[in-house]
C-alpha cells in the first residue's frame, strides 16, 4: 500500500513478508561464487524466460512435481536448472526471485540443486537498460530512493546473490545457458569457468564500459551466451558442421537454452538442441524440459508428460 517498512533483525533468523510473499525468507551471508562448471545428476528439470509472471511460474513447478503446494523443493536429488530472464516484463520478478533464491538452499538440503543462470535482462536491468521493466518496480526504487539497478547492488541479499551466478553449466554433458553459444566462441580460447568469472566481474558494469573491452563486447553481443539465437533463426545462423565442431570441443550431448520464444519445449536439430522459452511471459501458460535416464520428455502447464516434438517451421 505504497508504504516502506523498515526493520532490522539478526541475518540467520526468517524474515516475516508483509508485502503479499507467502514464506518467510531465511537470507544468507553473500554467497561465494561456485566455479564449478560441470555436475552429475540422476534428473534434471528445465525452464527459462519467468519475466515476473510468478503465477504461471509456481504453477507450472507444483504440478510438475518440482515443488509442494506450500512452495517447498519436491525433486528430491535432481537438477532445476532456470537459464535466465526472471526480470522484466511481468509484475513479479522479485517473488519469483526469492521463491528460486529459497529453493536453492532447499535443494542442496535434500542432496539436489539449482542452478540460476544469468539472462540478458538480468545483465540489463543491472546496466540501468530498463526498456522492458514493468511500471510496478519504478514506483519501488522511488518508495526506496534508489535508482532500479541499486535495489540489487551489492549491499542486497539478492543482488549478491546474482553476483556469485553463473552463465553456463553443464549437467551429464547437456550444455545450459541462455543464449547459446556461436563457434566463433571456440576461438576466444576461454574455458567456461573463465566465461562465468567474467560476467560475475562485469555484471552492474555501464554498457559502454562493457564495449570498450573487447572480451566483453563479444560476451554480451548477438554471437555471446546471453543472446545468441542462430539455433533457430537466420541471422548468423548455425549449421550441423559448426554443431559437430562445437559438441566436441566442449564434450556435449546436447544444448538447452532459453531466449528464443516458442509455443511450448521442442526439439531442434535432430535432438541436439533443446529449447525451454515456453513463452511464459505471455503469463497464460508454460513447459518444462525433463532429462532422466537418458530420455527426455517435456511437462504441460497441467503436468501431464510426453515426449519433446521436433519444431516444424
Amino acid at each position: 500500500q505504497n508504504e516502506v517498512i523498515t526493520q532490522q533483525q539478526p541475518i540467520n533468523k526468517p524474515i516475516p513478508i508483509k508485502c503479499g510473499y507467502e514464506k518467510e525468507i531465511l537470507a544468507q551471508q553473500a554467497p561465494t561464487a561456485n566455479p564449478k562448471v560441470r555436475f552429475d545428476a540422476p534428473k534434471i528439470a528445465a525452464l527459462s524466460d519467468i519475466h515476473g509472471q510468478f503465477g504461471v511460474f509456481v504453477e507450472l513447478l507444483k504440478n510438475n512435481k518440482i515443488i509442494t503446494d506450500t512452495w517447498n523443493w519436491n525433486f528430491g536429488d535432481g537438477h532445476l536448472v532456470i537459464p535466465g530472464d526472471v526480470f522484466d516484463r511481468g509484475p513479479q520478478q522479485t517473488e519469483a526471485l526469492w521463491l528460486i533464491y529459497q529453493l536453492e538452499q532447499q535443494a542442496l538440503a535434500s542432496g539436489g540443486r539449482v542452478h540460476m543462470l544469468l539472462g540478458n535482462h538480468e545483465t540489463m536491468a543491472l546496466y540501468d537498460d530498463l526498456r522492458y521493466l514493468n511500471p510496478k518496480y519504478e514506483k519501488v526504487a522511488e518508495q526506496f530512493g534508489r535508482t532500479f539497478p541499486e535495489l540489487y547492488g551489492p549491499d542486497t541479499v539478492l543482488g549478491a546473490w546474482l553476483r556469485s551466478l553463473p552463465v553456463i553449466v553443464t549437467v551429464n554433458d547437456i550444455m545450459f545457458m541462455h543464449g547459446g553459444l556461436h563457434p566463433d566462441f571456440l576461438e576466444l580460447g576461454l574455458s567456461v569457468e573463465e566465461v562465468n568469472e567474467a560476467f560475475r566481474q562485469s555484471l552492474g558494469m555501464l554498457r559502454s564500459e562493457l564495449r570498450e573491452d573487447p572480451l566483453l563486447n563479444f560476451l554480451y553481443r548477438s554471437k555471446g551466451p546471453l543472446w545468441y539465437r542462430g539455433y533457430f533463426r537466420d541471422t548468423d545462423p548455425i549449421n550441423s558442421d559448426m554443431l559437430d565442431r562445437l559438441f566436441e570441443a566442449l564434450s556435449l550431448s546436447h544444448i538447452v537454452v532459453g531466449h528464443t520464444s516458442f509455443s511450448g519445449v521442442f526439439q531442434h536439430w535432430n535432438g541436439r538442441v533443446y529449447n525451454v522459452d515456453s513463452n511464459m511471459k505471455r503469463g497464460e501458460s508454460g513447459e518444462i524440459l525433463f532429462w532422466e535416464a537418458g530420455e527426455f520428455t517435456r511437462g504441460t502447464f497441467s503436468g501431464e508428460l510426453g515426449e519433446v516434438p521436433a519444431w516444424v517451421e
